[in-house]
This record gives C-alpha cells, structure tokens and sequence, in this order.
C-alpha cells in the first residue's frame, strides 16, 4: 500500500516515516483524503493533540488512542493491529525517560512490519532527532505553504499618505 499523503509525501506500506512539517500541511493533507477511511487508521497522540480538533468531521472512521507515558505509548503500539498507524509526537513523555527514545524506535520499528507508521511533529526536538536514525523514511519541511498576504485597508492608506507627502529642503 503506497500512500500519497501530500504531493511531496508518499507513504511506503509496512514502513515507519517521520514527518516534520507545519502543523497546517498535516491537517490539510489529512482532510483532503478522505479515502483513508477505507484502511483501518489509528490516531495516538500524548497529552495532547493540535491535530485532532481540526481534522473533518466526515472522517468517521479514525480510532484514537493516548499515550500519557513512553511505557504506554509501547503498549499501544505492541498492541494494533491497523493497518496505518499515526503518531503526533510529543516530546513531554520523554523528558523524564530519555533513554526510552530508542526502545520506543524500536516499537515503531517493529509495528512497521504489519502496518504503515506515520510520526508527526511540527518541529524538531533531541528526542526526534534520535529517532530519525531508526525510521525508513523522514521527510522536513521547514515552512508550508503561505497564503498571498491580503492588505489591509490601513497599509493601502499609509502608502497612499507616504506619495502624497513632500520632503522639505534644507537649509
């Protein structure tokens, strides 16, 4: 199952990935494919998510699970049997358990063997950075695309104002 999860982002089947990019490009990717409904998808985030709230309402299909801690964010993954799999990482659940970033790699090593694994930050951090070194694929994005600025009524006059002025002579 190849999955082409953005223009720029293919998922390989039976893979782990890592995607770092601009929390809009996830959302955006994620609500203009609606078809992932047609595998069995499982959504884990830690102690909170800035993905879920905004996903669309027509992706009905999506089961959620948390992971307040690395041991259970394990059990999780040693646990499904999805066929994609995707993690928001964060980075809360390491910070006391820091030598769990490679045992927690290796889960999300071993899930890839039955299904897609997609992990997703927005940005970088130490912990993600050593998990890189275990994934089959990362792909970086630094910015996203950018919407063309619209400008304000306040610019138009400011600019209007600065043509009408004139510079004084000196003496």
């Amino acid at each position: 199952m190849d999955l082409e999860l953005h223009p720029s982002v293919t998922l390989q089947g039976r893979a782990w990935h890592i995607l770092v990019a601009p929390l809009p490009m996830l959302i955006g990717a994620l609500n203009q494919h609606l078809d992932l409904q047609r595998f069995e998808v499982l959504y884990i985030c830690g102690n909170y998510s800035r993905v879920l709230s905004s996903l669309d309402r027509r992706f009905t299909s999506l089961q959620v699970r948390r992971a307040f801690t690395v041991f259970q964010l394990m059990t999780v993954l040693e646990d499904s049997h999805h066929s994609l799999l995707i993690i928001e990482h964060d980075p809360l659940l390491y910070q006391d358990a820091e030598e769990m970033t490679e045992y927690v790699s290796q889960a999300m090593r071993a899930a890839a063997k039955e299904s897609t694994v997609l992990l997703y930050s927005p940005s970088t951090d130490p912990f993600l950075e050593m998990m890189t070194n275990y994934a089959d694929r990362v792909f970086y994005f630094g910015r996203g695309p950018e919407a063309a600025r619209r400008p304000s009524a306040k610019s138009c006059r400011k600019a209007q104002d600065a043509e009408s002025q004139t510079t004084l002579e000196a003496f």
